[in-house]
């Protein structure tokens, strides 16, 4: 259903929970395994890395454990290249989390390590270039043609803006989602999860405890926005207390992609029916005490994926996942997941799977 929001010029398209599309459904494709060397590089589940696909299939993930932050493997999974230690140095990162990774034109690497923004060869086999940036980014970013998109809070006359836009110097061109000033730092009604739009030029955005998709123009004024009645998806105020480790986490929305038929990938995620405390009768002593290192997350964590048409108002097809999953950052518009699964080693393995919407 539409409706025009007057005085404001977006559309808002209200999506209900019924399938429109029963004979669609979210196929998986042949899983790929990133090859990192165990005696130099390995994944780990402390730092939660990301993963981005050039055009070539070549696949660049970070942070890694080891002698390098980021990764280049090949369409088949084989280890390619490494790049970037910790320092202050050309080249050098300030830390190892977080680090959030994205390709641009020419299959460019951005990878951005608070405050700065790094630009990379393809493959991750040099640094280009590091620039200062004026804000903190530390959960969502997306290279645009233009600029970059990134999760950093500003206040300012109209309220705190909690995604700006920068150009590829580090200044700030914009800034979108303005809420009111007196919202509190930390409130889930301030984080945001980003993608871009699939002609690279605009930027969907969504908080994480409201399954509402905003697509904004670099001009920072929303064009279009999606509210989702997702049945099992109730908006939340607060995080719950110790979630996901001593309370089941509440749904929300941790990804977006829009491939390249313009439809919109969301991934929500939400607690396994089978969840159990890490540590029982959950406390705030309890909570803050130290976690033990290289938890497997998906016994937390279950992920949901739906397909939704933003042009015709409808929910395509759905799948539930019994793992966290998260999606690739593609650069022409392909869709991909990833997870970490825990290897006999005692590691993690990173697995990369592609998605697509078959029917009938």
């Amino acid at each position: 259903m539409y409706g025009s929001v007057s005085g404001f010029g977006q559309t808002v398209v209200e999506i209900d929970d019924d399938i429109a599309c029963p004979d669609c459904r979210i196929e998986t494709g042949p899983p790929v395994v990133l090859a990192a060397p165990g005696d130099r590089l390995r994944f780990s589940s402390d730092l939660p890395p990301g993963v981005a696909r050039d055009r070539s299939g070549n696949y660049i993930a970070g942070p890694l454990l080891g002698d390098a932050l980021i990764a280049a493997f090949g369409p088949d999974g084989s280890y390619l290249s490494s790049h970037g230690r910790i320092g202050q140095g050309p080249g050098e990162f300030d830390s190892e989390i977080p680090l959030l990774i994205d390709v641009g034109e020419g299959d460019t690497i951005y990878a951005v390590n608070p405050p700065h923004l790094h630009t990379l060869a393809p493959r991750a086999e040099a640094a280009l270039d590091k620039v200062s940036m004026p804000v903190l980014a530390f959960g969502a970013f997306v290279v645009l043609r233009d600029g970059i998109a990134v999760e950093a809070m500003l206040r300012t006359e109209d309220g705190i803006t909690p995604v700006q836009i920068l150009r590829r110097d580090g200044t700030i061109s914009a800034g979108i989602g303005a809420v009111p000033s007196e919202a509190a730092p930390g409130e889930p009604s301030l984080r945001r999860i980003l993608a871009r739009s699939n002609d690279h030029v605009g930027v969907w955005s969504a908080p994480l405890n409201r399954y509402h998709l905003s697509r904004y123009g670099l001009d920072g004024e929303e064009k279009t926005r999606i509210e989702r009645d997702f049945s099992s998806f109730r908006p939340g105020v607060g995080f719950a207390f110790g979630a996901p480790y001593q309370a089941p986490i509440r749904p929300g929305v941790s990804g977006i992609l829009q491939d390249a038929d313009g439809l919109l990938w969301v991934a929500v995620t939400q607690a396994p029916q089978s969840f159990t405390p890490l540590m029982p009768n959950a406390g705030r002593q309890q909570a803050e005490m130290p976690l033990p290192q290289g938890l497997d997350m998906n016994r937390f964590l279950n992920t949901t994926i739906e397909v939704l048409d933003p042009v015709a108002g409808q929910l395509l097809a759905r799948r539930d996942f019994d793992e966290y999953v998260k999606f690739v950052r593609t650069a022409d518009g392909g869709v991909f997941v990833f997870s970490l699964r825990a290897d006999p080693l005692g590691g993690f393995e990173c697995v990369v799977t592609p998605l697509s919407l078959q029917s009938g």
